[in-house]
């Protein structure tokens, strides 16, 4: 079985965000991107979209092979995509995040994974957290996206880099609190506005 990371990548007004995923299949890199790239349709046309601020943007897919012995990359493919949130709500600040966990067969926590969504719209906020029916809606549409890589042949795994060995994920789950994540405000530039003294 061939290795493969995928990175699904895109904007917010003035920063990035991006996350990761690793998949194991009998495919060529060609048909793991192709995988990849529906998969990412599948997350977001019509399903997560509903839930992210028109100015927030997936731009990019990318697949790389992966060595199984070491994890050092072989080979690269990405494809531009153009793929908008279409509330017209405003969005969280940018480094605001909702995690997905995924889960293994593996009771420690070497059998755990998450990545983080690009930041929602507000209008999904109810007494601080995420609302319900929200909730809901994302759920739907990450397993949307699981279900397209497993149709492409991908089965999603989490990796353990340190011994270079892959454990099948198995469930998952999306929670209701919104995470931080500060390296998604690293390059936005501050405007401070100054005090006077009295």
């Amino acid at each position: 079985m061939a290795l493969f990371h995928h990175t699904f990548s895109g904007t917010t007004p003035g920063e990035t965000w991006s996350f990761n995923v690793h998949t194991t299949g009998s495919g060529t890199l060609a048909s793991a991107q192709a995988g990849a790239v529906a998969a990412a349709s599948a997350l977001w046309t019509g399903a997560l979209d509903a839930f992210i601020a028109d100015d927030v943007i997936l731009t990019e897919v990318s697949t790389a092979s992966l060595d199984e012995a070491t994890d050092r990359q072989i080979s690269r493919l990405a494809d531009d995509v153009n793929l908008p949130g279409v509330s017209v709500g405003e969005s969280l600040p940018f480094q605001c995040a909702l995690g997905v966990s995924w889960k293994t067969d593996l009771a420690t926590r070497a059998g755990r994974g998450r990545i983080y969504l690009p930041p929602i719209s507000v209008a999904n906020m109810a007494a601080g957290r995420v609302g319900a029916g929200s909730v809901a809606g994302i759920v739907t549409a990450v397993n949307a996206f699981w279900g397209a890589l497993d149709t492409a042949g991908l089965s999603l795994v989490i990796r353990h880099k340190a011994v270079h060995s892959s454990t099948t994920v198995t469930g998952g789950n999306v929670g209701n609190v919104i995470d931080t994540q500060r390296r998604r405000r690293n390059k936005l530039v501050e405007i401070r506005s100054p005090l006077t003294a009295p």
